[in-house]
């Protein structure tokens, strides 16, 4: 009798893991629950993951592929172009780490595979997503983040409409933007506004306007909520949406003039210490099951055609969406246009 409980005991425990780590993966109603790093199973299995996906948002993501396979993820996450120059001097110094890249810089992608960095390989989910949105064999988009503008409803009745209403003598000093030196989402807005409005419209908002420079979506956002702000200048959709689910008092701008939409590709470095891993996860995060959960756990954008939008954000239907008419020239311009926005603004804050 006590031989029978001792071989039970592990099995109802291994089943109790499981439950407690499903309940916490998906969230209900899109309102995140506190995270839990169980393992649903013993590992031995890993695959490392660099990522601009917000970390509570990959460990959820992660767990939710661990659930499935039994492969536990290892995350370093950091701003895009922090991982990115992290990424080159590994490659520099010959150390292997990343197996999986998903950050928000199609001009990484493109240097990656220039350079021979990425792995060739054929996943099978590539066909569900569209020319613009993939290079077979090598990357395709994981997520897409939108850039509107934001405010404190209780702090600000009259919110800009347009893009050029930040042009306003009222917001001078009290406008929020990121750094573009690490923000992969600050780059494209600058780009895509740039093409848009042209040089001027920066020239002046950056130089005349004297906006303050935070390191993240989230530094824009306590800044707003503290008073420190009136108007967050770039910030992204899915972080209005997170903060609505969290009771939070930030409101959406969407001008009408466009939308700037930044790409998170996702791709397989051609030395990953863990290629079989690193296949399964891609094709995980960019099934239609992965995509669902990724929409419902970080309210990014799924431009994968056979997923559902999310409820609550605006689709992207409705918006007027910029995006690069060309990833090559996206690329070729990023240097010149980031030490431009430095120099507007008088050197790197």
């Amino acid at each position: 009798m006590n031989k029978r409980i001792w071989i039970v005991i592990p099995i109802v425990i291994a089943a109790l893991c499981f439950t407690f780590l499903y309940l916490f993966v998906m969230p209900k109603h899109n309102t995140l629950k506190p995270q839990i790093v169980v393992s649903s199973m013993p590992t031995t299995k890993v695959v490392t993951w660099y990522t601009s996906v917000p970390l509570e948002n990959a460990q959820r993501i992660a767990n939710a592929f661990q659930m499935q396979t039994g492969i536990s993820v290892n995350i370093v996450r950091d701003s895009a172009l922090v991982i990115k120059n992290r990424l080159m001097s590994e490659i520099a110094a010959g150390t292997k780490e990343a197996d999986v890249v998903a950050i928000a810089d199609i001009a990484t992608y493109i240097d990656l595979k220039n350079e021979g960095y990425l792995m060739k390989y054929d996943s099978p989910q590539y066909e569900y997503y569209s020319p613009a949105d993939k290079d077979p064999g090598y990357w395709a988009v994981f997520s897409a983040i939108g850039i509107c503008m934001a405010y404190d409803e209780t702090r600000l009745d009259d919110p800009p409409q347009h893009w050029t209403d930040l042009l306003d003598s009222k917001w001078k000093g009290r406008i929020g933007l990121e750094d573009i030196n690490t923000a992969g989402t600050q780059y494209g807005q600058y780009y895509m506004l740039r093409e848009t409005l042209g040089v001027d419209f920066w020239k002046e908002l950056l130089s005349v306007q004297q906006p303050k420079i935070y390191s993240s979506t989230d530094a824009v956002a306590d800044a707003l909520l503290a008073g420190q702000i009136d108007v967050a200048g770039e910030f992204s959709i899915n972080t209005v949406s997170s903060y609505k689910a969290k009771r939070r008092t930030i409101q959406g701008i969407y001008p009408e003039e466009g939308i700037p939409l930044v790409v998170t590709p996702i791709a397989i470095m051609n030395n990953a210490v863990h290629p079989a891993e690193a296949k399964l996860f891609l094709d995980f995060l960019l099934s239609q099951e992965g995509q669902n959960i990724t929409q419902s756990l970080s309210y990014r954008y799924s431009v994968r055609g056979d997923v559902t939008p999310l409820a609550g954000i605006p689709s992207l239907g409705s918006l007027n969406v910029l995006r690069p008419e060309s990833a090559e020239d996206y690329r070729a311009k990023m240097d010149e246009y980031i030490q431009e926005f430095n120099s507007y603004l008088g050197g790197k804050q």
